[in-house]
């Protein structure tokens, strides 16, 4: 029936819209979608730019010995990485927002909590797939270009404080995030559709992490949030999904791994006779295999709980628009506009300069 009634829209805008008409809703759909990703490029930049400049006068403030330790400290680096996009980059990229048109209210949906761990479940299936994509492809390049590249992410996890990774990895970022891939992008670009609003957040999304460690899962995570945002209307749902993702990838993974080191150290003791600790070693054996276990129940689970949602048609996503455009039409020229040719290029250049110089 969605078919028929799709045909039958297609057919009433193609017959009844004069060629004039729709060269003026195409025009004003490359207006926003330019203004959208030009914003969005005039964040990564003022980001890349203020942290360059930071370094490039610590270079002539400091001894050369000083200049080293701060320049190749990861706590440096997230701090000087947070200032430049929270607090200048992201209040400029609002600002460019503020004006432009935006999506009608529509009826939305209510998030349960049985609803939320199922979604938190299937974005650890995603994000466990996208990684799988993005460590392969990584590892056919490093291939290739003679070095593997690092993941910085990793790096970064286990050198910077705990209370650190939770400010700016478990609560501000995922509150930025989440308001402009979702609340400022999908609110405008769903004028002309959700599933188009979707697509090009969560493309964006993956492509404004700039490895490709990171690009698959966050553009898959991405489809995720703005689903649930598109459902819901309410921001704070994908915040607290993005949250939960960030607080088990980051906090729960470094404890894990800290206690999975001092297991097989503790072990390595034992089978050579020599003294250790036996509640040390149980409490570090009992949370290895208790995080173990949680995180791929939680994959399989997910992946359980996708494949139904999706045989269930459940994950449906609404092809209504406000101002309609075939979605051929808007894929392209929403690509081909001066705001979004700089995004994609300027992203594209940071992957592929990540690969040879992390």
């Amino acid at each position: 029936m969605n078919i028929f009634n799709n045909f039958f829209n297609d057919f009433e805008h193609v017959v009844f819209e004069s060629p004039q008409e729709r060269e003026e809703k195409k025009n004003r759909m490359k207006k926003l979608f330019s203004r959208v990703f030009l914003a969005l490029f005039i964040y990564v930049m003022i980001s890349q730019f203020l942290s360059t400049a930071i370094y490039t006068v610590a270079a002539f403030v400091f001894s050369a010995e000083d200049y080293h330790t701060f320049s190749n400290s990861y706590y440096v680096a997230v701090i000087i990485s947070s200032i430049s996009q929270y607090l200048i980059a992201f209040p400029v990229f609002a600002l460019m927002l503020l004006r432009t048109d935006k999506a009608k209210p529509r009826e939305k949906s209510k998030l349960t909590v049985k609803d939320f761990l199922l979604l938190f479940f299937i974005s650890e299936a995603l994000m466990f797939a996208g990684n799988l994509i993005g460590t392969l492809l990584n590892n056919v390049f490093g291939t290739i270009i003679g070095r593997q590249p690092e993941n910085d992410i990793a790096n970064i996890i286990n050198d910077i404080p705990m209370y650190l990774i939770f400010i700016l990895m478990v609560v501000i970022g995922p509150i930025v995030e989440e308001l402009i891939f979702r609340k400022l992008m999908i609110d405008r670009l769903s004028i002309y559709g959700d599933r188009i609003a979707i697509l090009f957040s969560a493309v964006s999304f993956g492509l404004i992490h700039a490895n490709l460690y990171q690009f698959f899962y966050a553009a898959l995570l991405g489809v995720l949030l703005g689903y649930v945002y598109t459902r819901t209307g309410k921001v704070k749902h994908t915040m607290f999904i993005h949250m939960a993702v960030n607080f088990f990838g980051s906090v729960v993974v470094l404890y894990a791994e800290k206690a999975i080191i001092e297991f097989e150290r503790l072990y390595s003791l034992a089978i050579q006779g020599l003294p250790f600790d036996v509640l040390d070693l149980s409490y570090n054996a009992l949370f290895s295999l208790l995080y173990t276990n949680t995180q791929y129940g939680m994959i399989i689970g997910g992946a359980i709980a996708l494949w139904h949602f999706i045989k269930t048609n459940k994950l449906r996503i609404s092809n209504e628009k406000e101002i309609y455009l075939p979605n051929s039409v808007i894929i392209r020229e929403g690509v081909k506009n001066i705001g979004s040719l700089l995004f994609i290029i300027s992203s594209v250049i940071f992957i592929i300069l990540n690969l040879f110089t992390v």
